[in-house]
């Protein structure tokens, strides 16, 4: 009777190396959808990015028909950003929180412009 451990040894081992080929196989199924994700994400940021290169100069170009200091308008709005987290324990009103909106002159308003 030792050739039926053998043989129910020898099943096991075929059983079990027949589910990791399984696996092997559905991994590099998986590989494979990442790898085409990838490529056609990597295609969508390479448009976005040139669509926000051209947005850039477009912003850059109308900026300068306006006489807008952009380096400044940058530098005011990080401040503004970086200026809640500092004012909330001195509770002073920031202009998106309804104070008196210092600084919002500088940028022209395009209301009712871009419907």
């Amino acid at each position: 009777m030792p050739l039926g451990g053998a043989t129910k040894k020898i099943q096991e081992i075929l059983d079990t190396a027949e589910e990791l080929y399984n696996k092997v196989v559905e991994l590099r199924e998986d590989v494979m959808e990442m790898r085409e994700t990838v490529q056609r994400t990597d295609q969508r940021v390479a448009v976005l990015e040139n669509k926000l290169d051209q947005q850039a100069a477009i912003l850059d170009a109308l900026a300068a028909a306006e006489d807008v200091d952009v380096e400044a308008v940058v530098t005011e709005v990080a401040i503004e950003e970086a200026e809640p987290a500092g004012t909330e324990e001195g509770g002073e009103a920031t202009a998106s929180e309804g104070g008196d909106g210092a600084g919002e002159a500088d940028i022209p308003s395009t209301d009712g412009d871009a419907d």
